[in-house]
């Protein structure tokens, strides 16, 4: 009897499991928040950085490992250039710095990648490229790195790489 309750307490919640979680499949959760369209961009964030990855490596440099704590100190600063808290561009740097250098310890170099537009991964990374200033960061000497993403209202979508050592 009470097995019989256990085995349908467990059918009952991957039921609900699965149906309340297919919908992460694509990896692009959505919701809004006032009139900036925030996406996870988890999908667009990872290519950034496989593409970042891929021309370091082909220049003879390591590879960047992703972390959570950049990447959502990223994120915040591309929701707040979407919905306009921010102009676009590196304000509050050495803020969003100062904040990761508290929960990671001592960082002793870090620099900012940001972009606008309606780009796609390659396009923004291609972007960066061309950018002998963002191209320096990208093939700094860095070994951690995080990267947000937001969509405003318009269509816009904001993207910033921060990177540490």
């Amino acid at each position: 009897m009470i097995i019989g309750r256990v085995i349908r307490f467990f059918l009952v919640l991957n039921i609900f499991l699965f149906s309340s979680f297919k919908n992460f499949a694509n990896n692009n959760l959505h919701y809004q928040i006032n009139d900036v369209s925030i996406t996870s961009f988890s999908n667009i964030e990872n290519e950034i950085l496989d593409l970042v990855n891929t021309h370091r490596k082909s220049i003879g440099l390591k590879p960047l490992e992703l972390n959570n704590i950049e990447s959502s100190s990223a994120a915040n600063h591309s929701y707040n250039m979407a919905s306009g808290k921010i102009s676009f561009g590196h304000a509050g740097f050495q803020k969003r710095i100062k904040t990761i250098s508290g929960q990671l310890g001592n960082i002793s170099a870090s620099a900012e990648n940001v972009a606008y537009g309606t780009m796609n991964a390659k396009e923004v990374v291609n972007v960066w490229l061309q950018s002998p200033e963002h191209k320096k960061n990208i093939e700094g000497d860095y070994m951690l790195t995080g990267i947000g993403v937001a969509k405003s209202k318009k269509g816009i979508i904001y993207f910033t790489e921060i990177f540490t050592k």
